[in-house]
């Protein structure tokens, strides 16, 4: 705990023992996974919370007590506005990330983890379906900023914390919606902007994506729905045209009301399933870029 200059200090362990380091506990996948999570919780809070980044954040300044994480060595930590605050973020959420990718953890991207600490639109009542969000996406390899140039690239831009830092607006805002040019964009989280800069951000962008995504695939279900009953219809008629051939395929019947409602449930349960056999969108575009270069 720290009040300005004053600092109090308890020993973390039992029975006179210190409790281990981080990096020298052996982890099985699931204990893994959840001490990731508690670790980007803890670097969240850390900085919107306590307004601090710790600066040397890795597995050798953790401790594992009682099955949990408990950070040690925070008197070099320096305030979110300090000067060189997100460089040393950028190296905390660099650290945490190699760690928990040796352990097998399907990890984020350092700059998406960066831009989980920083982003302000991220609130309680949200932070449990961006971390899904954000596993799911990690778990089918759809991080598009996992790939190793860009990691490089982002460990070294320069990140300005407030607009007035900001070298050319108007430059930047021309690269936002651009294939190949919006991931330059690097500080909208960070200062609290919208996707499009246009205005304060109100909801994480992660959430944004995939909120859009599930209304294409609605509206790509109500279309093949609608075009299965126009089918339906036109077999109907062609059976009734056919006589009793016709009349025999009972799949040409009419439907009741209650039957299509069946039916539809039945068609939407479908599309489920061949939605976890499919290839990602995210992956696709990825695999579609990499063909035509």
């Amino acid at each position: 705990v720290s009040t300005q200059s004053t600092g109090v200090m308890e020993f973390i362990g039992s029975n006179g023992w210190p409790a281990p380091l981080l990096k020298d506990v052996k982890l099985n996948e699931s204990k893994a996974r959840e001490l990731y999570l508690s670790a980007i919780k803890i670097t969240r809070n850390i900085y919107q919370k306590a307004l601090l980044v710790h600066a040397d954040l890795s597995e050798y300044n953790i401790l594992f007590s009682n099955g949990e994480l408990r950070v040690i060595d925070v008197s070099q930590a320096v305030e979110h506005d300090h000067p060189s605050a997100l460089e040393f973020l950028r190296k905390d959420c660099t650290n945490i990330t190699d760690f928990f990718k040796k352990n097998g953890v399907p990890v984020m991207s350092v700059r998406s983890l960066f831009n989980f600490v920083t982003d302000k639109s991220i609130t309680d009542d949200n932070l449990d379906e961006y971390l899904e969000t954000a596993e799911r996406i990690a778990l089918e390899g759809q991080d598009e900023e996992a790939d190793t140039v860009k990691e490089e690239v982002f460990k070294k831009t320069y990140i300005p914390r407030v607009l007035d830092e900001v070298r050319n607006f108007e430059q930047d805002l021309n690269k936002v919606g651009e294939e190949g040019t919006d991931h330059e964009v690097m500080y909208r989280e960070v200062i609290g902007l919208s996707h499009d800069m246009r205005s304060a951000s109100t909801k994480p962008r992660l959430l944004e994506v995939e909120g859009e995504l599930a209304e294409e695939e609605e509206e790509e279900e109500e279309d093949e729905m609608d075009q299965g009953e126009d089918d339906a219809e036109e077999d109907d008629e062609g059976g009734e045209e056919g006589g009793a051939e016709g009349l025999h395929n009972t799949c040409h019947k009419k439907l009741s009301k209650d039957e299509n409602k069946e039916r539809k449930k039945q068609f939407k349960a479908a599309k489920a399933d061949n939605r976890t056999k499919k290839l990602p969108k995210h992956l696709k575009k990825a695999k579609e870029k990499r063909f035509k270069k």
